[in-house]
């Protein structure tokens, strides 16, 4: 008796790719890649219309403005798939060397995508803006680097890769109150 066989085939949205194909991977890692440059963009063009304060920003701090943004919209997709594993999941929790999920394989292939945008969004502004953070960089090249390592081990579980995203827990608050402090100095914050 086989308990792999006496398993029904899994269903659902992310049970109908092939992630140990490398195109299916690929073309995962684009999506990341290209949906957070959308975030990136679409913060922008919102800001300009919205925000009086992103106005009154130098252009250095226009980017960080915009990459706050994305980090926090990466932030809460983080935070949803790490309690998720930590305490719904019990496929990942009780192999967490070996076990893999589809909905894993999703989370793990869209952050690598994200990290990869995180990394050349640093080194583009860095060029831009002639600075280079030493720190920033090493922690954007090990990011991207881990998520990498389990999306090319591909035997390797995702249990751990999963709950190591649970350290983005605090970035949208952190983001969003740069924002707000921005906002505040600049004197658009109103009180009563």
């Amino acid at each position: 008796m086989n308990p792999a066989q006496d398993q029904p085939p899994p269903t659902g949205m992310f049970s109908n790719n092939d992630y140990f194909s490398w195109n299916v991977r690929f073309t995962f890692i684009a999506c990341g890649f290209f949906f957070y440059l959308s975030v990136f963009l679409v913060t922008h063009f919102l800001s300009l219309y919205f925000s009086a304060t992103y106005l009154l920003l130098n252009a250095r701090e226009k980017v960080f403005w915009i990459l706050a943004a994305t980090r926090a919209v990466f932030g809460v997709q983080s935070l949803g798939a790490g309690l998720y594993t930590l305490l719904v999941d019990p496929v990942l929790s009780a192999d967490i060397a070996t076990a893999q999920q589809d909905w894993s394989w999703f989370n793990i292939l869209i952050a690598a995508g994200f990290f990869l945008f995180e990394n050349v969004a640093l080194h583009i502004s860095n060029m831009t803006f002639r600075t280079f953070d030493i720190p920033l960089a090493v922690h954007h090249f090990f990011a991207f680097m881990g998520f990498a390592s389990v999306v090319l081990c591909d035997t390797t579980g995702h249990y751990l890769a999963m709950i190591t995203l649970l350290m983005e827990m605090s970035t949208p608050f952190t983001c969003i109150s740069w924002m707000l402090l921005k906002v505040r100095r600049a004197g658009n914050y109103q009180t009563e």
